[in-house]
């Protein structure tokens, strides 16, 4: 126990910033997480942590046992939380990541329901447009539109989403409509990406079959929803899934354009570890989430 009492407190003080901050989420007094980390440290031979009046920084010693003891907290909770399980309905926290605005239209509705229904159960839903680490940052779910490549996960299709290029009328009436990709040189193409780059890339088709173009303009996001804003506001040409913009669609505030060159669809995916494949909580989040008519598997 005292080991794993030692564990948390290194992992703590990492992730919350500082030494007083794993105090306070911990519930314990500072001096006594100071005087811990001491005799573990003392006990191992090596420092694990430079402290400093402003920060705590990690010796390589420090990196491999925060890896290993991140590793090794996040089996032992799996392993307890199967444990309890088997003998008491599903219940407990948990943790779902999410893109926008996948997350906001599609999964929010479906996770109110969720809870209706399931009352010993709470969820926290994040949305944001990154890849999350989810057995690093302690995610129990992640909804990703990109087939599972770790080992450690697994994961199921949720729904094929068809995408689409937009643009407003106005938008159009200034720059005239792009008919082949090679005319996106010419256009402004709003972007959505992590890159940090007001460039990106569009595909065209299906599959193999799928034609690649670089395009690039002015506006760029690493929010997913801020290219359909912009879009809305003519300043420049979106590629969205249909869902996303079908409302614009049928206001005309937004119109199609170069439909012989549809985009590559994008497939979403929901997410687990292999080690919580028998969590009767996950089990039954993932069993309703997969059925259709809800509102998310397509």
């Amino acid at each position: 126990m005292r080991d794993a009492d030692e564990m948390r407190i290194v992992v703590e003080i990492v992730r919350q910033g500082g030494l007083s901050a794993a105090a306070r989420h911990l519930g314990l007094a500072p001096s006594v997480v100071s005087d811990r980390l001491a005799r573990l440290e003392q006990r191992l031979g090596t420092r694990l942590l430079v402290r400093t009046t402003r920060r705590q920084t990690l010796t390589e010693a420090g990196r491999i046992y925060l890896d290993e003891a991140t590793a090794i907290l996040a089996a032992t909770d799996a392993m307890e939380t199967r444990v309890r399980e088997t003998v008491n309905a599903p219940g407990g926290m948990l943790r779902i990541t999410a893109p926008m605005p996948f997350g906001r239209v599609r999964l929010a509705p479906f996770v109110a329901g969720f809870i209706s229904r399931h009352p010993d159960i709470r969820i926290h839903l994040t949305l944001e447009d990154r890849m999350v680490d989810i057995v690093g940052e302690g995610y129990d779910i992640a909804i990703r539109a990109a087939p599972v490549v770790d080992t450690a996960l697994t994961g199921r299709r949720l729904m094929e989403s068809r995408r689409v290029l937009v643009a407003s009328p106005a938008y159009l009436s200034r720059h005239g409509r792009p008919e082949t990709p090679a005319d996106l040189a010419r256009h402004a193409c709003l972007v959505a990406n992590m890159t940090g780059q007001c460039r990106g890339t569009w595909r065209f088709g299906r599959g193999e079959k799928a034609r690649i173009h670089r395009v690039e303009g002015r506006l760029a996001s690493s929010h997913s929803e801020l290219p359909v804003v912009w879009a809305l506001a003519g300043l420049g040409l979106a590629q969205k899934s249909l869902w996303e913009v079908e409302a614009h669609l049928r206001a005309g505030q937004l119109v199609t354009v170069m439909e012989d060159w549809e985009p590559d669809p994008a497939t979403f995916y929901a997410i687990h570890t292999v080690s919580t494949v028998h969590s009767h909580k996950i089990a039954l989040f993932m069993g309703e989430l997969l059925q259709p008519g809800n509102g998310v598997v397509g």
